[in-house]
């Protein structure tokens, strides 16, 4: 037969395995009880020392090393009860988890760690919520303990925590309003500079269009020629040896074959250049 305290409890333990359905959950009770709701997880580290009453619901197991291991992972209800060290509530999992840690509202509590999420109280109890991979809280049962911090302290720093949230928040979003105009001006500086540099190539191109249409031969020209003249044979060749971009020598090999300074070959889908021989009666 269940005392009014337990049958609290199952209530509690209950609520809290809904508010936590479909997520890793474990609720652990002030005097060594632990409830863990698992999804899709195979294996749960055991909380606490000197296990009894082990009860594993929805699968099997095995128990090794501290860890239960289950042969099914979709949905496990672990309760057992465990011992803990007086006045010290801790544990570890391999992966987040919604632990609700409960105690009566006459204990003071010294450390908490993480930051609780929220705080409940229901009758006498107190409910932690606190997420994480580990916890870890220190408590006294002196309700007239001159250090630590009780129910007021409590729910002070988890307002604090959400004020911090808010305000971070806030924050970001100013910060991130300020970097925007700087963003949108950097933009505004590379299309501008991308268009100059547009620009600029395409005064070089139709510079370099009015260079190749006269009969006379710039330093360009000259350099192409006596590339050949030194035993280049192709395109590839040339560039090479002027060090000019491959696209100014090619427009300056047309050029030079267009003047007669130069004698286009092709054989078997390669082409490739010679010197004139005799050269034009032309100024080089």
């Amino acid at each position: 037969m269940y005392s009014m305290r337990y049958l609290g409890l199952l209530m509690l333990l209950t609520l809290a395995s809904l508010l936590t359905y479909g997520q890793q959950s474990v609720v652990i009770y002030y005097n060594g009880t632990v409830v863990a709701h698992l999804n899709n997880v195979s294996t749960f580290h055991v909380i606490g020392d000197n296990i009894t009453d082990l009860r594993v619901i929805g699968s099997k197991f095995n128990l090794t090393g501290g860890y239960l291991f289950f042969y099914n992972t979709s949905r496990v209800t672990v309760i057992y009860v465990a011992s803990f060290p007086k006045g010290v509530i801790q544990g570890t999992e391999p992966y987040n988890v919604t632990f609700n840690v409960i105690v009566p509202g006459t204990y003071t509590f010294a450390y908490i760690y993480p930051p609780p999420t929220s705080l409940e109280t229901r009758g006498n109890l107190y409910n932690l919520t606190l997420q994480g991979s580990s916890l870890e809280v220190l408590y006294s049962t002196s309700s007239q303990s001159s250090s630590g911090f009780g129910k007021e302290d409590l729910i002070i720093l988890v307002v604090v925590l959400v004020t911090d949230a808010v305000v971070g928040f806030f924050l970001y979003e100013y910060f991130r309003s300020r970097r925007r105009p700087v963003t949108e001006q950097v933009n505004q500086n590379q299309q501008m500079s991308q268009a100059q540099a547009s620009q600029t190539v395409e005064e070089d191109e139709k510079e370099e269009e009015a260079e190749l249409t006269t009969q006379e031969l710039n330093d360009r020209d000259i350099m192409v020629l006596e590339s050949f003249k030194r035993g280049a044979r192709t395109l590839s060749d040339a560039v090479r040896d002027t060090g000019l971009p491959k696209s100014t020598v090619y427009r300056r090999i047309k050029k030079l074959v267009k003047l007669g300074y130069l004698v286009e070959r092709r054989e078997g889908g390669k082409i490739w250049y010679e010197v004139s021989q005799p050269p034009p009666d032309k100024p080089t």
